[in-house]
């Protein structure tokens, strides 16, 4: 749940896959800046950016892949706030389904979801992300925190962007943890108009336990924690890439919201809830995703839980805490063994990154019985 009040994305890409980039050649595209030629809705019109994007080749080292996701594109998700208002969100879709994973529902031009569907993988797979873009625009898969080959890292401008066709990011996943996925074109744009999703690795036995010879855990719950300034959410997809000012500079949030919950109280990743029961001996696993551009701070309610992974990497040492706070992009997480009855609030300040000033304030509930 959210509460509203009016008032970059840095990104360190980061498992291991075959071969190397292949050489590609350049195209250049055709100029539009500002709000393309529609505003918001569909994205902003046709066209492209004002720079050289290199052409993708097929993919160098092809092989078969453990697990597959198709994703389309759906650029107008209506997400409904605390306030009645609407406002449209971009995302992922589920593009024609998947092979032995987990994704949502709907494709092509709809059926995307706020955030996206999530992808769940286990350590070691060889997992492919085809990417389909049948419109002129461009966008990219890039899965934060994994470490491909350059040809597969999806980090548009500097690899290539997707275009009327599709191409398949190839990659294996080496760390067992909680990572996510968004687009890499226009990046302070996209990721903010909701252009991202839940990347879950398991360790090779699956879910149950946190990374091989780790904690066991027996409930999860997923808080992902965003802010959105709708002011933005009336922009094309080409917006401030030909040098225009358009505002990118200034996020001024007036929504602030937990796994694409406001007010609704429904998670839109086919997730479990967010809003989390347990019974006391149990151990709930809480994976955290700071995916908004200011600061967080996440407060437990009074429940003590222990940092065993961070950004995909096991703590030499796991961590106590009452509290954390994140930058953008960080990933924590968390297990929780709560010991007496109640209801306990999950509480998550966004904080304005030069002020300190908290901006909202995302609340969610942990049930023990």
């Amino acid at each position: 749940m959210g509460w509203r009040r009016r008032s970059s994305d840095s990104d360190s890409s980061s498992s291991t896959t075959t071969s190397s980039s292949d050489s590609t050649t350049s195209t250049s595209t055709s100029s539009m800046d500002g709000g393309g030629m529609d505003g918001g809705g569909m994205g902003g019109g046709m066209g492209g950016a004002c720079y050289v994007y290199p052409a993708a080749p097929a993919t160098p080292g092809r092989v078969t892949p453990n697990v597959s996701y198709n994703l389309g594109i759906d650029m107008n998700i209506p997400l409904t706030m605390d306030d009645g208002r609407t406002v449209t969100m971009w995302g992922f879709a589920d593009n024609g389904g998947n092979m032995m994973g987990m994704g949502g529902g709907g494709g092509g031009m709809g059926g995307g979801t706020f955030p996206s569907p999530a992808m769940r993988v286990r350590q070691g797979q060889i997992v492919h992300t085809n990417l389909s873009v049948n419109m002129m625009m461009m966008h990219t898969v890039h899965h934060h925190g994994i470490e491909p080959a350059p040809h597969s890292d999806g980090v548009g401008h500097i690899t290539w962007d997707v275009a009327n066709g599709t191409y398949t990011y190839q990659w294996r996943p080496s760390s067992a943890g909680t990572y996510f996925y968004h687009c890499h074109t226009n990046t302070v744009l996209h990721a903010e108009m909701g252009m991202y999703g839940a990347l879950i690795v398991d360790p090779p036995e699956g879910p149950g336990r946190l990374y091989s010879n780790g904690p066991r855990y027996d409930v999860e719950a997923f808080w992902v924690v965003d802010e959105v300034d709708s002011s933005w959410h009336t922009l094309g997809w080409t917006a401030g890439t030909c040098g225009g000012d358009v505002g990118l500079n200034e996020l001024n949030p007036d929504y602030f919201v937990i796994t694409g919950v406001d007010g609704s109280g429904n998670s839109a990743m086919n997730l479990p809830p967010i809003s989390a029961t347990v019974q006391r001996g149990q151990r709930l696993l809480a994976r955290y995703i700071c995916a908004g551009y200011h600061p967080q701070r996440i407060r437990f309610g009074g429940l003590t839980g222990t940092v065993h992974v961070s950004d995909g990497r096991v703590l030499p040492r796991p961590i106590q805490v009452t509290q954390l706070r994140a930058c953008s992009g960080e990933r924590y997480d968390i297990i929780f063994e709560p010991t007496s009855r109640g209801t306990y609030l999950i509480e998550t300040d966004i904080i304005h990154w030069v002020t300190g000033e908290v901006l909202g304030t995302t609340r969610t509930t942990v049930t023990v019985v």
